[in-house]
């Protein structure tokens, strides 16, 4: 399998952070609000991207009109698929790209970041050679790409804002956090300055932000030795440490449902969302599965640098482990991993 190689960029923008589970948890609070007065509504309706990247709305029976073949290897029931992205907020493109899959049935989950650099074809349904480019033409088209890629439809996508990630970390007095580095960094033209230790303590959300968006100190010195993967790594664990906060503070509900409103959009409904409040109630944050696709972060593609190529032998061992919606096994056939000639 193909490691990622060190790719020597600025540090990142502001958006790379993977806020988006602790969100949706804090919409899960506000939704059991609703519940106790609503009833329980029934389950959720799916929708399933077709080839053009729109959504085709789905029958009485709850199946889409279009999208996948699913013969001979049909959808478990009860497992659903998400898409959660963010943007960087300077170009519109996405910053963070995370497929989700839930089985509500088993109470499992398994979140795979695919890296912002990940190389797709700008000839097929992608505009450039990087995914992260899909999400200025809109959320649907960055679905179809990344499903596409995957071989798996996503039911629902949740896209943040994440100048709601500080709102959400000071809303729950800060996180307590094992900073894994040593971590200096300032750049006067963003008003950026970092300054931490390794190790365990107490941070603010403009803290835990600057925690999670540093790849590299002013020396030049890189903080993983895998780069992006290793910050994604730190970003995982934080996100974790932010829900598993925001879990155990149901009474700033009111508070959460702001942030939400402000800061998330959804093509769940209301009546989708409740549905899930029971699942979501049983699930143990401590069992969600978590990776990063695994490639190769110095490929050059028609005169683009820093192209992320996927591995796809690795890409079809972490589908099947994480993110297979199927009963049966995915096979290559099912995924569009690009390569560059």
């Amino acid at each position: 399998m193909v490691r990622g190689k060190r790719e020597m960029r600025r540090t990142g923008r502001r958006g790379r952070v993977l806020l988006l589970l602790a969100l949706c948890c804090a919409a899960v609070f506000a939704a059991y609000q609703v519940w106790h007065a609503a009833g329980k509504p029934k389950q959720a309706e799916r929708w399933e991207p077709a080839e053009t990247g729109e959504k085709t709305k789905p029958t009485e029976d709850g199946q889409a009109e279009e999208g996948p073949p699913e013969e001979g290897n049909p959808r478990r029931a009860d497992c659903y698929t998400f898409l959660l992205a963010a943007s960087d907020q300077t170009s519109g493109n996405a910053d963070v790209i995370i497929a989700v899959t839930w089985d509500t049935a088993a109470g499992r989950v398994g979140a795979v970041s695919i890296p912002r650099d990940t190389l797709v074809d700008p000839d097929h349904l992608a505009n450039y050679p990087k995914i992260n480019a899909s999400y200025a033409a809109g959320i649907d088209r960055l679905e179809a790409v990344a499903s596409d890629m995957l071989g798996i439809p996503f039911d629902y996508y949740v896209t943040v804002d994440v100048r709601g990630f500080v709102e959400l970390v000071d809303a729950v007095g800060g996180v307590e956090f094992d900073v894994p580095a040593h971590m200096r960094y300032s750049d006067p033209k963003q008003d950026l300055y970092i300054s931490f230790e390794p190790g365990l303590q107490h941070l603010s959300g403009e803290e835990a932000l600057k925690v999670c968006r540093i790849r590299q100190n002013d020396d030049g010195t890189l903080l993983y030795g895998d780069y992006d993967i290793g910050r994604t790594r730190t970003q995982q664990q934080m996100l974790l440490t932010i829900a598993k906060k925001v879990l155990a503070n149901p009474q700033k509900t009111p508070e959460y449902l702001e942030i939400f409103r402000d800061y998330v959009d959804t093509d769940l409904s209301v009546s989708e969302m409740l549905w899930f409040v029971e699942p979501a109630l049983a699930l143990d944050l401590a069992e969600v599965e978590t990776a990063t696709f695994r490639g190769d972060g110095a490929t050059t593609y028609q005169g683009i640098s820093w192209c992320y190529e996927l591995d796809p032998e690795a890409a079809l061992e972490m589908v099947n482990a994480y993110l297979n919606p199927y009963e049966k096994p995915m096979t290559a056939e099912d995924l569009n991993i690009f390569q560059a000639p």
